[in-house]
């Protein structure tokens, strides 16, 4: 069995938004093996920063095998990209009923505050949430400029929505 037949046969590619953040491979995982850990209880987000990652992920995926296995394969290989800023940016859906996902990229300044084996940054540097919609993707936004407060408001930047393709 294949990954690409069975766990990850419903992905979506959702562009980067910013040359300077990664893609994201969003997987929709089949009723079965879904649950409470997946982006909204199915999704199952993999962070690409290159296309070289993007052509071993889908090798990793068509790779004949015995079980099936998480698609892990990223997930803990530290980040290539570097911020000295928090960034927030938007993935719009890229096909229909799909969510709306929030990236933060937090600097090592902010990642260092938490133990390693939290497993809270995917590959050392990333948060990723799924919103069914924009509005709840904005209330979050807000939710998360509220938290940090004015001293670090001013770090965050608010990445823009791809318009179009070149």
């Amino acid at each position: 069995m294949r990954l690409i037949d069975e766990l990850a046969a419903r992905r979506v590619y959702y562009h980067r938004p910013l040359p300077t953040l990664p893609d994201i491979l969003l997987i929709d995982i089949p009723p079965r093996f879904s649950g409470g850990d997946l982006a909204l209880g199915r999704y199952y987000p993999v962070i690409l920063e290159s296309l070289a990652e993007m052509h071993e992920f889908e090798a990793y995926l068509c790779e004949p095998r015995m079980t099936l296995v998480a698609p892990a394969l990223l997930d803990r290989r530290p980040s290539a990209l570097r911020t000295s800023d928090i960034i927030f940016a938007r993935y719009e859906p890229q096909a229909p009923n799909w969510p709306w996902l929030l990236i933060c990229f937090w600097p090592q300044s902010c990642t260092a505050m938490v133990p390693p084996s939290a497993d809270t940054f995917a590959r050392g540097s990333y948060t990723i949430d799924a919103y069914s919609t924009e509005g709840q993707l904005t209330d979050a936004e807000l939710k998360l400029l509220g938290t940090l407060g004015p001293e670090h408001a001013r770090i965050v930047h608010l990445g823009a929505t791809r318009l179009g393709h070149a």
